[in-house]
């Protein structure tokens, strides 16, 4: 069981790699500027990310499209219920896949128009896509995928992702069980 949780928290740090998100444009101060949430992301909005995903892999996609995972917001500071267990959001956090109970986790701030920002929200949604197809021989190992499919998602809008490739590609191999 410790080792599964350890290794879902990895699954979760990976979202580390993404790049921060532009900065907000400033708001004007005051109380009805922090109590403004986003509206989730639309019906459309994560049908197109599916379609995208079945367009650019082998994956079905149709499980996923009939029954996309639940969407909600969270807060850099948090703490937030992450399979089971109890996850903080770091600040470089942007988007979290909780496979147990099928619920992607938008980090504030989070808009639709923001072309990183809707990756992040791809990025989990490929991690459902993935999960629902196939087994992996860990939980991390779906990372190295799901991050050169939200890079090819991004400069096919001319935009640099950005990555630490190298940082991506270590956190997303499966433990060796190496004995002298």
């Amino acid at each position: 069981m410790f080792r599964l949780a350890s290794a879902l928290l990895c699954l979760a740090l990976l979202c580390l790699a993404l790049p921060a998100p532009a900065p907000a444009p400033a708001q004007e101060a005051g109380p009805a500027a922090d109590c403004i949430l986003p509206a989730p992301p639309t019906a459309a909005l994560i049908e197109e990310l599916v379609d995208w995903i079945g367009a650019e892999t082998a994956y079905d996609i149709a499980p996923t499209r009939a029954d996309p995972p639940a969407v909600t917001f969270c807060a850099q500071g948090e703490v937030i219920d992450y399979e089971g267990a109890d996850l903080l959001v770091e600040p470089d956090l942007r988007a979290a896949y909780d496979l147990s109970d099928r619920r992607i986790f938008l980090v504030l701030p989070w808009d639709p128009g923001n072309p990183r920002d809707v990756s992040a929200l791809l990025h989990e949604l490929i991690h459902d896509v993935q999960l629902r197809n196939r087994s992996w021989d860990c939980p991390q190992q779906p990372e190295w995928e799901a991050y050169k499919l939200q890079a090819r998602w991004l400069t096919q809008r001319g935009i640099d992702p950005g990555f630490d490739w190298l940082v991506i590609f270590l956190r997303a191999r499966c433990p060796r069980d190496i004995h002298p």
